[in-house]
């Protein structure tokens, strides 16, 4: 990071649709008879899977060197060069070849660039006001990388600071921050689902009907909230017991690639809690179950390059021998987590800013500098 350059956001979050405000703090070393210092905004979709197929039947001398990733195992100092990766087709590892195949799905647009200042400045420490605005469809911020870093994706929003030298046509100096975005999603309300299912025992003998309905307190969350959930289970039209009723929360993460094919990388459950069930011929009514959202939980995102969804699933079971059911007794609701961070700390210790002395600047039609610091 410049420490020439500090962003300073005024909420860690912004709601999609809602501006981004801030200020942009800049520290100028040399005089700059003539420059352009511009605030951009981007937002990148990116999802990268590969995959490796052993190929039996190929030997390392039938393969171009330059199609050929070797994988070595050296001893690296700081001091050692950096080599050039290059993106290759096979990879020799050991006596073993692989096929590399790579999956990708990429989406880069710039959503505002525009002029902070124009002209000459003198050397000192400056400070802008930004109001950046956002789209109401714009997605949540997220980054997954796997553990084996063969797949990868992230959904993320920059802004970037450039000072030119227009006389000699030279970036002086470019400098970026990440920005995060929740997407807008509908009210949060309480959700409500019902199932059903017929017990069926030995020889098909109908043990009557089981109903299981629950209640979610509502539908977004941010990691580490509390869910409250209220059941019920009617078993009272059946002759079977309910051995036990289990919350999951299900993950599911796909890529999109640039064929469009849905390709799927996580289905995980990333919570689960049994509680108790109920006996036949009796209903069990308003039982309340609370649970902790995980604090690990990536946001919710659904773009054209990333689907990351969660469920919630509840499920009424019967652990017995030779009874099966006509259908599982499974409420299942989707829920959307949102992206949590906190509040920056920034030092501008030994920053002494230039007085505001109320310079124009041109009027942007996507971006407003509500004050400019700009030396005479």
């Amino acid at each position: 990071m410049n420490k020439n350059v500090i962003f300073i956001f005024k909420s860690p979050v912004t709601l999609a649709g809602d501006p981004i405000n801030g200020q942009c703090c800049i520290r100028i070393t040399q005089e700059l008879p003539k420059c352009l210092i511009s605030l951009s905004f981007y937002a990148k979709q990116y999802s990268k899977l590969i995959q490796k197929r052993k190929l039996p039947n190929v030997t390392p001398n039938s393969i171009l060197e330059k199609e050929l990733e070797k994988i070595e195992r050296i001893q690296v100092s700081i001091d050692s060069p950096q080599k050039t990766q290059k993106q290759k087709k096979y990879e020799l590892n050991g006596n073993v070849i692989y096929r590399i195949i790579r999956q990708y799905g990429v989406q880069k647009v710039l959503l505002s660039s525009q002029e902070l200042f124009k002209g000459q400045v003198n050397p000192g420490d400056y400070k802008f006001f930004f109001s950046l605005p956002t789209k109401e469809n714009m997605s949540s911020s997220f980054f997954y990388t796997s553990q084996d870093g063969l797949k990868s994706g992230k959904c993320s929003y920059k802004i970037t600071l450039q000072i030119e030298n227009l006389d000699e046509c030279l970036n002086i100096l470019k400098e970026s921050a990440e920005v995060y975005i929740n997407a807008r999603v509908q009210s949060s309300v309480e959700i409500q689902r019902q199932s059903e299912a017929n017990i069926i025992s030995y020889f098909c003998l109908n043990g009557g009907i089981a109903y299981l309905s629950i209640k979610l307190n509502k539908s977004n969350f941010t990691p580490g909230e509390q869910a409250i959930i209220e059941y019920q289970i009617d078993n009272s039209f059946s002759s079977k017991n309910i051995n036990r009723v289990e919350i999951r929360l299900i993950n599911k993460l796909l890529f999109i690639d640039d064929d469009q094919v849905d390709r799927l990388v996580l289905n995980q459950v990333v919570f689960s809690k049994i509680l108790s069930g109920v006996n036949q011929g009796q209903r069990l009514e308003a039982q309340i179950a609370q649970f902790e959202i995980p604090k690990n939980l990536k946001a919710s995102v659904r773009n054209q390059t990333i689907s990351n969804q969660y469920f919630l699933q509840i499920e009424a079971l019967i652990d017995q021998l030779l009874i099966s059911l006509s259908n599982p007794i499974l409420c299942q609701i989707p829920i959307n987590i949102q992206e949590s961070r906190f509040q920056q700390v920034v030092n501008l210790d030994g920053w002494n800013f230039v007085p505001i002395l109320n310079a124009s600047v041109n009027a942007f039609s996507n971006l407003t500098v509500q004050q400019s610091f700009i030396p005479t």
